[in-house]
């Protein structure tokens, strides 16, 4: 039997499962490819990073950078795919010996940095290329971004974790692994390059949304969330006897401005407004967010 006809049949046995009520087949995330024009010359419309980098620690200020990989994108004006290629990715020596706990989150071991060095030059041109930037926990990889390449500050992120309601497209939970299986795949791989990938993989996925809203690709999806303009609620002068309120209705706190925030579409301020004075707190502050200001 040839690797063909094996794969038609494990295929076939595939489909056989996935219609029985008491089992659920996953399928490895595909191989990454390029898909660009013959001649190489990119593709009109906007251009997309997604990016993920792999560190010492969670202290930007103290910990290093060890791994970087990129993934250029290409959309038309729907937001449809028309090119892609990469990911690239590039290791870091951080000149400290990696606790084990890292080497087990990320895969890399002293072994795998020494003397490794990131091509900054590639890396920020790549970066520098695109019109938007797109991690899946966008807040932590800008910071890391922006502390290497402070060229980038001010450039326009998108977070496929909190920027795509995943709750109310039928899914629990927002990690990538997670929400890879619940679209029916999955990936072995840990590292920076292959997670690119797969987050490509996920955000290529396609469906419809709650009520009659169109069929759409998860990245047709965050994208139109990263061009809307959102509000910044800012709990001002809220007493302390309101934080168990304000974190029930879904405000955080930002511990280096001491106060109590929360993002939310304009057409709800009304709404809030209403429930402040309901519970008699101190009017807020609200400032509109962009794609360049959110996640900072």
């Amino acid at each position: 039997m040839n690797m063909l006809q094996n794969q038609s049949e494990l295929e076939e046995i595939s489909r056989r499962l996935d219609r029985e009520e008491g089992y659920r087949v996953l399928r490895a995330v595909p191989k990454r490819f390029s898909h660009m024009p013959e001649d190489g010359v990119p593709p009109d419309g906007r251009c997309i990073a997604i990016l993920d980098t792999e560190t010492s620690g969670l202290n930007v200020h103290e910990d290093k950078l060890i791994e970087l990989a990129i993934m250029l994108v290409w959309v038309d004006d729907d937001g449809e795919v028309s090119g892609h290629m990469g990911p690239v990715s590039w290791l870091q020596d951080p000149g400290i010996e990696l606790e084990p706990e890292i080497t087990l989150i990320t895969g890399l071991a002293n072994h795998h940095l020494a003397h490794k060095q990131i091509d900054d030059a590639a890396a920020l041109g790549f970066l520098d290329r695109a019109d938007l930037l797109v991690a899946q926990n966008a807040k932590f990889d800008l910071a890391w971004i922006e502390q290497r390449y402070p060229k980038l500050k001010g450039k326009a992120w998108a977070c496929s974790c909190s920027e795509i309601d995943w709750l109310k497209l039928g899914y629990e939970g927002r990690s990538q692994q997670h929400l890879l299986a619940q679209h029916g795949w999955f990936t072995n791989a840990h590292r920076a390059e292959a997670d690119v990938w797969s987050l490509f993989w996920l955000l290529q996925q396609r469906q419809r949304g709650p009520g009659d809203s169109p069929v759409q690709s998860h990245l047709q999806r965050l994208l139109q969330a990263a061009e809307t303009p959102t509000v910044l609620v800012e709990a001002l002068r809220a007493p302390y006897s309101a934080k168990d309120k304000l974190k029930a209705r879904g405000y955080r706190w930002d511990a280096g401005r001491r106060i109590w925030c929360k993002e939310m579409a304009e057409e709800k301020l009304a709404v809030e407004r209403s429930w402040f004075r309901t519970e008699g707190l101190p009017l807020f502050g609200a400032k509109t967010m962009t794609a360049t200001e959110r996640h900072r």
